[in-house]
């Protein structure tokens, strides 16, 4: 609830792809695993999932595409990080499919905790993580799937609400994924991070739900 309410009194939006500023430039899109299934898209195919986002994005005539928050997908299957011991398959951010390039505004202020490269396919790639403050309460923002040359940003640099501050990375920086970003609230995490979950285990949904509250694109 106290989350809920210091985001309500910075009046944070989460409209965060530059010259995408109008929540009439998002629409939702739903790529769980049954959805794709339905549509006989191979999501880890990266050329059948960039056909079906845009012709998503055509039909609802809109900039950005966003959602799956704790979304059950198979855009993992590939990656040995994910299917290991453990099948990891529910996410827990929001992801907003732009173009490779496209510039993020941080939806608050805030400094850099940490900038980082998360090498390894199915990874987050670029990595930029942010913490914020308000009044004696701290949490974090994570930005995943960032160019290279975004991480030249150094730790501890203020980051200014409205701001361009990153920028999305092509497949070949990014995890090898169709350019997105991966964005997550995170409200503690350890001091020396780098990263932190953006997927997790059916079984640990509620231990991960609870530290990564729901990104709503508008507060109300």
């Amino acid at each position: 609830m106290l989350f809920k309410t210091c985001l309500k009194e910075l009046d944070v939006q989460l409209l965060l792809i530059e010259k995408a500023t109008n929540i009439n430039d998002y629409a939702e899109v739903d790529l769980s695993e049954n959805t794709l299934a339905n549509q006989n898209i191979d999501a880890p195919n990266h050329q059948q999932l960039q056909n079906y986002l845009n012709e998503i994005q055509q039909k609802a005539n809109t900039k950005v595409l966003y959602g799956g928050y704790l979304e059950k997908r198979n855009l993992y299957a590939n990656s040995a990080l994910f299917n290991s011991e453990t099948i990891r398959n529910i996410h827990l951010g929001v992801d907003f499919w732009a173009t490779a390039g496209a510039g993020i505004l941080a939806p608050l202020d805030g400094t850099v905790h940490s900038a980082y490269y998360n090498e390894g396919e199915g990874n987050y790639g670029g990595t930029i993580i942010l913490k914020h403050q308000f009044q004696d309460f701290s949490f974090y923002s994570l930005y995943g799937h960032l160019s290279k040359a975004s991480l030249h940003i150094e730790e501890g640099t203020q980051v200014k609400k409205g701001k361009v501050f990153c920028y999305l990375g092509e497949a070949h920086e990014n995890g090898n994924y169709v350019p997105h970003l991966h964005f997550q609230w995170i409200l503690t995490l350890p001091n020396d991070a780098k990263d932190y979950p953006g997927v997790c285990s059916a079984t640990q949904v509620e231990k991960y739900a609870k530290n990564s509250p729901k990104p709503e694109l508008i507060i109300k």
